[in-house]
């Protein structure tokens, strides 16, 4: 159901959100699909590509491994011996996207400090009648992960939370919308947002506090959230009225943080979209904003965001583009974004530290950049994962990690 473009098609400021289509996906890679379909269907322990490790001693963004017939929608990590990853294979390339586009199989991996290990979702999820993707994950460990599962006919009509308790999958919690952003703030507390069910409804959340459910409509829909605690979480999305927005959540209750006027003139700020949001410490957060709705020509930009602890405030940003991919914190007091440099149709990995930015190119293999969809920092290190679509293998997956 999630697709990714070409690097240079003109939707790829659009790619970090789950698409609703699949790809016609080409029966030359007959072959590559074989080893991926028995994969899916058996766990197992998947290695990463020979000679693919990371040897050097200069820090630096390396791809690590690259799988194909995989659109990635989800990536979470809690050290170095446990991070997820959740997207959706097409089960039959022969006829996936041409004349069946409901064939797809969530997948799902555990990274366990060796391997990205397939774990086998539920039956009902492999080869189904449904079209399927998978959104965001949400964990605290390797026997505690939510995988968000798209449902429906020709776009979402729900969600599916997939828990996975270490032991098992237990039964799936159904949503009626699209969730688009998850955390987990602690063991038994899990945050989901997603779009509106009813009409003038701007949001839709669902909160699971030990074993009780709330569900209801929220003032956004979300599209980022980060949380430093259970009682200390921060969502940012679009509101009724067509701006973004970004809510926060004490403990108790939720409460909106206005959002700066950021210079485009006009108090609508159209388009503009929270792509993510990174949580430092309490009085140091940031959130990218950008216009991912019009077309290239008329496209505003990167924002920067950071809330102080009493209100939020334009950072500056040097760089030209629009945010590829949800900003993140580096663990040591920075951050990592993703870029999108529309005059030079490159994407960038950009780093801030001690009020420096640099940045270095997405590495590419065979004359392609990997998307880099996604982020996340790895707990305990220095080090990042990222994952992203390429098409160079059956439009596949590529993962990618920063470290020495």
């Amino acid at each position: 159901m999630s697709v990714h473009s070409p690097r240079g098609a003109a939707s790829r400021g659009q790619a970090w959100l789950p698409m609703l289509n699949r790809l016609t996906r080409g029966a030359g890679a007959v072959g590559l699909l074989a080893v991926l379909v028995a994969c899916a269907h058996q766990a197992g322990s998947v290695p990463a590509a020979q000679g693919a490790q990371l040897t050097a001693r200069t820090p630096g963004w390396r791809i690590m491994q690259v799988l194909p017939n995989l659109t990635i929608g989800g990536l979470w990590a809690g050290g170095e011996h446990d991070a997820w990853l959740a997207g959706d294979a097409c089960a039959d390339l022969a006829t996936c996207g041409v004349s069946d586009t409901s064939s797809g199989t969530v997948v799902v991996r555990h990274w366990d400090g060796m391997s990205w290990r397939v774990v086998k979702p539920p039956k009902a999820y492999i080869s189904t009648p449904l079209d399927q993707g998978a959104g965001p994950v949400a964990a605290t460990s390797a026997s505690n992960a939510w995988i968000a599962a798209y449902r429906g006919t020709e776009s979402v009509d729900y969600t599916d939370l997939l828990h996975w308790t270490g032991k098992g999958w237990a039964a799936p919690v159904r949503l009626p919308t699209m969730i688009q952003a998850a955390i987990a703030p602690s063991a038994t507390q899990l945050w989901a947002f997603g779009n509106g069910t009813k009409p003038r409804q701007p949001g839709y959340v669902a909160h699971l506090a030990g074993k009780i459910w709330a569900r209801g409509p929220f003032p956004l829909a979300g599209t980022a959230v980060a949380a430093l605690s259970a009682g200390d979480v921060w969502v940012g999305g679009d509101t009724s009225t067509g701006q973004p927005g970004i809510e926060h959540w004490d403990g108790q209750k939720w409460q909106a943080t206005p959002l700066p006027d950021i210079g485009l003139g006009t108090p609508g700020l159209p388009d503009l979209t929270v792509v993510g949001i990174a949580a430092v410490r309490p009085d140091d957060v940031w959130a990218d904003v950008s216009d991912l709705g019009s077309g290239l020509s008329n496209r505003h930009g990167l924002f920067l965001l950071h809330w102080n602890g009493k209100a939020w405030m334009r950072a500056r940003f040097p760089y030209a583009g629009l945010a590829y991919a949800p900003v993140t914190t580096d663990g040591h007091g920075g951050l990592w974004l993703v870029l999108d440099a529309d005059a030079s149709n490159e994407l960038w990995f950009c780093h801030y530290i001690a009020g420096h930015w640099t940045r270095t190119p997405v590495p590419g293999r065979s004359g392609e950049q990997p998307e880099a969809q996604n982020l996340a920092w790895i707990p305990g290190t220095h080090s990042q994962w990222a994952v992203g679509g390429v098409s160079i293998a059956d439009d596949g997956t590529a993962i990618l990690k920063y470290g020495t």
